[in-house]
């Protein structure tokens, strides 16, 4: 169940990040509050959701989890995810550095789990 759990967490975190950036390109939705102006877009708020959503998840994840090793493995494979993602919606370019990058945060995260039960 936990593992489910962290899977569903890593998807809305990532696809939330992903969304509001998309969102931004192009907002069509304005605020006004007192004199702060804000712009949004339906993706913005999607994310927003996403990642709220996803916060919410969080909240469980640690409380039946380690942290030890529920933080070191939801911020690798999300921002993994956000690079690969960001690279497939966003036409964001890896760098060499950042594959490199990537394949060490890989490796860490199969260290730190094989270690766990």
């Amino acid at each position: 169940m936990i593992v489910l759990l962290f899977i569903l967490y890593v998807l809305l975190a990532s696809s939330g990040l992903i969304l509001f950036k998309l969102g931004s390109i192009n907002p069509n939705i304005n605020l006004d509050i007192l004199s702060f102006h804000i712009s949004f877009s339906i993706k913005s708020l999607i994310g927003m959701f996403c990642y709220g959503c996803s916060f919410i998840l969080w909240l469980i994840i640690v409380s039946r989890m380690n942290l030890t090793v529920a933080m070191p493995l939801s911020v690798a494979i999300v921002n993994t995810l956000v690079v690969v993602g960001s690279c497939i919606f966003l036409k964001e370019r890896i760098s060499l550095t950042q594959g490199i990058g990537i394949f060490i945060i890989l490796s860490g995260v199969m260290i730190l789990t094989s270690g766990t039960k």
